[in-house]
């Protein structure tokens, strides 16, 4: 009997261990068929199949965190259940294939036109043929995504999953945004442009390149002039605003479990002994013992307690959300500087596909290092 049970645990262990590697297989799959099938849209970072690579990433690193939080799981499995998970493991590669050699695209492009792509307005952009299918492809991949680990996990699996869920839906609104505005037409996005640019613009001038920011700008893009440029028209996607959105997010998904936060007592400990007496003196004591004043000082000190408690986690993402800043800066910095000394083709590829990488390595380095600073407080901080 003892040896059944036994056989029976190792064998529910090694289901539940092809069970987790049902995902990334079944995403890992097509994004390899999309790289042979078409290897030059992986050498756009914006706009191209590049993100997929860092939704790989991500998946593959929230899934070795809770690999062992995901073994224990004991849910019943149905006929109809594994058929499900089944089809939707297979949808990314089926959606795949179906575009390349069934012809799906041009439905696509022709729901595109019902939506009310612009591509008219715009027909040198090509955002019904490019634009319009890479955005639906990443907004069925977030569907497929969250489905497939619904099925497999139920809704704790969205919560383990969140940041790579979030970042493809992300990238499909942000896609989709660009799409249906181009040219930076969306205000509040353009709003944090013109910062990125003339921070650009300092930095350029202080490595001995003249640049300035033109007193017009284009459709609402500032402009930026540089000696050896032609004019560059700066729009959101450029200044990398939706990588600030995009990290916001991603951190605070990943600090949601650490163990960051300061423990109340010391926050308690750290309160002067003066302020302590006179809270305890019989000075105030009839204020206290009135119900209402009694509660508002509670929550009061709530409040404050909670707030200290937070201060590392504030400390934390503002480092990011400035190297976040940074690393835009130092791309659009990079992108003129290569202009000014390769050329204009040098230039375009860079800021096609490498200056794209310096947000790309500061999403995976800077979360990564906070992970490794987490493990070695404690030894599983993001168990549950």
């Amino acid at each position: 009997m003892l040896s059944r049970m036994r056989t029976s645990l190792s064998q529910i262990g090694i289901n539940a261990g092809k069970r987790n590697l049902i995902i990334p297989i079944s995403f890992a799959l097509p994004i390899l068929i999309l790289y042979v099938l078409n290897p030059l849209s992986f050498e756009s970072a914006w706009k191209g199949h590049t993100p997929l690579l860092l939704f790989l990433w991500l998946l593959s690193l929230e899934l070795l965190l809770g690999w062992k939080k995901l073994l224990n799981s004991r849910d019943s499995w149905t006929r109809f259940r594994s058929a499900t998970v089944i089809v939707a493991a297979a949808a990314p590669t089926i959606y795949v294939i179906s575009t390349f050699f069934l012809g799906m695209d041009h439905n696509i492009m022709e729901l595109g036109k019902v939506f009310g792509v612009p591509y008219q307005a715009y027909p040198e952009l090509g955002l019904l043929e490019w634009h319009w299918l890479l955005s639906f492809e990443y907004f069925l991949f977030a569907v497929f995504f969250a489905a497939s680990v619904w099925l497999i996990y139920k809704i704790n699996g969205l919560k383990r999953f969140s940041i790579s869920l979030f970042f493809l839906g992300a990238t499909s609104f942000f896609y989709t945004t660009d799409t249906f505005y181009p040219f930076g037409k969306i205000l509040i996005l353009q709003a944090f442009t013109p910062l990125t640019a003339s921070s650009a613009v300092h930095i350029l001038n202080w490595l001995g390149y003249s640049a300035q920011l033109a007193p017009y700008n284009y459709m609402g893009m500032p402009i930026l002039i540089s000696r050896g440029l032609p004019p560059l028209a700066i729009g959101w996607p450029c200044a990398g605003v939706q990588s600030l959105f995009i990290y916001t997010f991603v951190i605070l998904l990943f600090l949601k479990d650490a163990p960051f936060a300061l423990q109340r007592e010391r926050i308690r400990a750290a309160i002067p002994k003066r302020l302590k007496s006179v809270t305890r003196s019989g000075k105030i004591d009839f204020l206290v013992k009135r119900k209402m004043i009694h509660v508002m000082i509670l929550s009061g000190e709530k409040f404050v307690v909670n707030f200290f408690r937070m201060v590392p986690i504030y400390i934390i993402v503002g480092i990011g959300a400035v190297g976040t800043f940074i690393a835009n800066v130092l791309r659009i910095v990079s992108i003129c500087i290569i202009g000014v000394n390769m050329g204009r083709e040098a230039m375009n590829l860079f800021h096609n596909y490498y200056g794209e990488l310096f947000f790309v390595a500061w999403i995976m380095i800077y979360p990564l290092t906070i992970i490794l600073v987490t493990k070695s407080r404690q030894s599983d901080p993001y168990s549950e």
